[in-house]
């Protein structure tokens, strides 16, 4: 017998299934026909829910960005120590690529969907805005330096947190430290008397002689 659930819950359960049908079998590997037997509903309520599978699919990417970006501005917001920031921050990720959902942030190529590349883009870029926050104002740089360096810094913990998902043998504390610690050192080279100037920025290195 179906349980029946409320509006509310019967849309996250069904983003649930759908999470880790999708990071098993790929967009193109799930139908709807599987996805509403998986979830014990019949075809009629999931469309309710989700009149397609690109609209189920959109959905469960908003979710996913949305609590990535929470994660994050959780571990920047809950200290005021610049260096647990960081490791706070390279920790959310490596936690966030732990779950089921972490596939559809890196895979999209399996649906040329504008949507989702839009919503997977805004998603980073809010992200590294938040981060740029902080690195303006700790290490003295303008605008654009912060958000270049903040931009870098979240494809070092975000790539690095997708090779030791896939491959890393060590254990997470041991991955989120190195990576943390490479963060650091390099904002560390960052002194806030000294910004750098965008004349300097903008100069092109001398040719070879």
């Amino acid at each position: 017998m179906r349980t029946r659930l409320r509006a509310a819950e019967r849309r996250t359960q069904l983003l649930e299934v759908a999470g880790n049908l999708f990071s098993e079998h790929g967009y193109h590997g799930l139908s709807m026909e599987s996805l509403a037997e998986a979830a014990g509903v019949s075809k009629p309520v999931l469309y309710q829910h989700f009149p397609s599978k690109r609209d189920l699919y959109l959905g469960l990417v908003a979710d996913a960005v949305e609590e990535m970006e929470s994660r994050v501005r959780d571990a920047l917001e809950g200290t005021t120590d610049n260096k647990a920031r960081v490791t706070g921050a390279v920790a959310a990720y490596f936690d966030f690529v732990e779950d089921s959902r972490f596939g559809l942030l890196f895979t999209t190529a399996e649906l040329a969907d504008e949507a989702v590349r839009d919503a997977v883009e805004g998603a980073f870029d809010r992200v590294a805005s938040q981060i740029a926050g902080l690195i303006a104002e700790d290490a003295g740089l303008d605008t654009d330096a912060a958000l270049f360096l903040a931009a870098s810094l979240r494809g070092l913990a975000s790539e690095g947190a997708r090779w030791w998902v896939e491959r890393g043998t060590m254990p997470k504390a041991e991955a989120v430290h190195l990576v943390s610690r490479l963060a650091w050192r390099g904002l560390g080279a960052f002194d806030a008397g000294t910004p750098v100037k965008p004349a300097e920025r903008g100069r092109a290195p001398a040719p070879p002689a």
